[in-house]
């Protein structure tokens, strides 16, 4: 059981980073801006771009996009936990959950040291050491193979 007890905490990595995100998001937005911010976000608002036939601003997209994958992280890592209370057989029997959940962390992991501070960095760490452990400890049944 120690592969879906690290399973588990790969999954709450997922949903602390994106509930941190969300969190932040709210804070700095409820913050009084100072004026290098303010400028830059009015430029941000000003400049458009046209994507499939819908006019957004530059930080109307910015925000979409960081707030649409904070909530897809939470959402994620809820399902790995569902999926872990009502089906543990597909983490502890199976490898392909674990290996896709360590692959996308992976990746994350890998944007979040090019392009984020530190707390979405450890996180997604753990993320990655928790799903790869779970990755080692599953033990797929053999099929019995016809004589």
């Amino acid at each position: 059981m120690r592969g879906l007890r690290v399973f588990r905490i790969g999954a709450w990595a997922w949903v602390a980073t994106g509930l941190g995100h969300l969190a932040t998001a709210v804070a700095i937005g409820l913050r009084p801006e100072d004026p290098a911010a303010a400028r830059a976000l009015a430029a941000m608002r000003e400049h458009g771009i046209e994507i499939a036939g819908v006019r957004r601003s530059l930080r109307d997209l910015d925000q979409g996009m960081s707030l649409v994958m904070a909530a897809a992280l939470v959402f994620g890592g809820v399902v790995c936990l569902l999926v872990a209370r009502s089906a543990p057989d597909l983490v502890t029997r199976s490898r392909t959950l674990s290996g896709l959940c360590l692959a996308g962390s992976l990746v994350v992991l890998g944007l979040s040291l090019w392009l984020l501070p530190l707390p979405p960095i450890v996180l997604f760490a753990v993320a990655c050491v928790a799903f790869g452990q779970a990755l080692g400890a599953a033990r797929p049944e053999v099929s019995a193979q016809p004589a």
